[in-house]
């Protein structure tokens, strides 16, 4: 709209500027076209001007000046209005846009200097800044959990430490005070402690090497149903103490790329870990192929996992119920033994999940590359 009325306006002038020429040749000389017909207006303006006296004439040149300066002015007006306000409009979107970025940077900053908490409101426009902006708060949200589980790793690390030095140190001094004597049950005490130490330690450092692409594995072509069949007999015994049964279902023919012995420390993790919480009742460990994995599913007849034990069951340390974390002989667990499983499957490429079967009890899937 604007350019249209600069194009009329300075047809408007030129035409004025006709009659206002100053001498003869201008009016003889060629015009540039200012529209259509212009031949036609060009030739009657000339005949209408050469009809005119000096005095008209001059009276014209004037108004034309007068013209010619107003239409100028206006010109000059209209483009220093139009620049302040592309200077407003674009100062204005250079803000909008802007901005999500500066809170970016403030957030980063004030993240760097150890604030916690931190959220950042999300842009309304679905653009690459909101998706900035998402992806910005869920960092900053993982990076809370990991701290928080880091504190939590020190807190329990330190709590299954100390519980059996401090039995340690009172058997030690009661033997020192005379108050008990060095015999054999005491001495067993003694090293049923220090073995439950040396198994916490044990278990950090395989979780530590699993987890950090450190622990040394020898994959190999394993045939599936003999290693589950296996590693029940010697369950078999502890299952019927438990008032438990043990039964395996695999086909022939099915062949698992892995470690042997990490393999089986995962399935006696699974089991272990079924004996001291899943109750009396029928355990079965099952085993196909599926597509091109290996399927491996020990499932019980137990109450199941709730909801939180469900969502944590692979944590370091997490014990789902404290009062059953010990096994038939009274051994705690170190609460280690299905985050070390996950991690040793992980470790040779696989996959772990636990999950309630629909009939009842808890399922645990593992999932293992085929041989070949």
């Amino acid at each position: 709209m604007l350019l249209t009325s600069w194009i009329s306006v300075s047809a408007g002038f030129r035409a004025v500027a006709l009659f206002a020429a100053d001498e003869p040749s201008v009016m003889s000389g060629p015009l540039a076209p200012i529209g259509p017909g212009s031949a036609e207006v060009e030739y009657r303006l000339r005949a209408v001007w050469e009809e005119l006296d000096t005095e008209t004439r001059e009276l014209l040149r004037g108004v034309a000046r007068d013209a010619g300066r107003q239409v100028l002015r206006g010109a000059l007006l209209a483009a220093l209005m139009a620049s302040v306000l592309a200077v407003v409009a674009a100062t204005l979107l250079t803000r909008q846009l802007t901005a999500p970025l500066t809170r970016l940077s403030e957030g980063a900053r004030r993240l760097e200097g150890g604030e916690r908490g931190l959220r950042l409101p999300v842009p309304q426009r679905d653009d690459e800044m909101r998706d900035l902006t998402v992806a910005f708060n869920s960092f900053v949200e993982s990076l809370e959990r990991q701290e928080a589980w880091r504190r939590s790793l020190v807190a329990d690390v330190a709590h299954d430490l100390r519980t059996p030095l401090a039995v340690l140190r009172a058997e030690v001094e009661a033997m020192q005070d005379g108050v008990s004597t060095p015999d054999g049950p005491g001495l067993a005490r003694l090293h049923a402690e220090v073995l439950l130490l040396s198994r916490l330690v044990d278990d950090l450092r395989t979780l530590s090497l699993a987890e950090g692409g450190a622990l040394s594995l020898r994959p190999q072509d394993l045939d599936l149903r003999g290693l589950l069949l296996g590693v029940a007999g010697g369950y078999e015994q502890r299952f019927a103490s438990a008032g438990m049964t043990l039964s395996v279902a695999a086909p022939q023919g099915v062949s698992v790329r892995a470690d042997r012995d990490r393999l089986a420390q995962v399935l006696h993790n699974l089991l272990d870990n079924t004996l001291r919480y899943a109750g009396q009742g029928e355990v079965r460990l099952e085993g196909r192929a599926e597509g091109e994995s290996a399927v491996v599913m020990v499932r019980d007849h137990g109450p199941g996992l709730n909801p939180e034990t469900l969502a944590r069951a692979f944590e370091r340390f997490y014990r789902g119920d404290a009062a059953r974390s010990r096994d038939l002989a009274g051994r705690a667990g170190s609460g280690l033994g299905l985050g070390i499983a996950r991690a040793l499957v992980e470790a040779q490429g696989g996959q772990v999940e636990a999950s309630n079967h629909p009939e009842g009890g808890a399922v645990f899937t593992l999932r293992m590359p085929l041989a070949g």
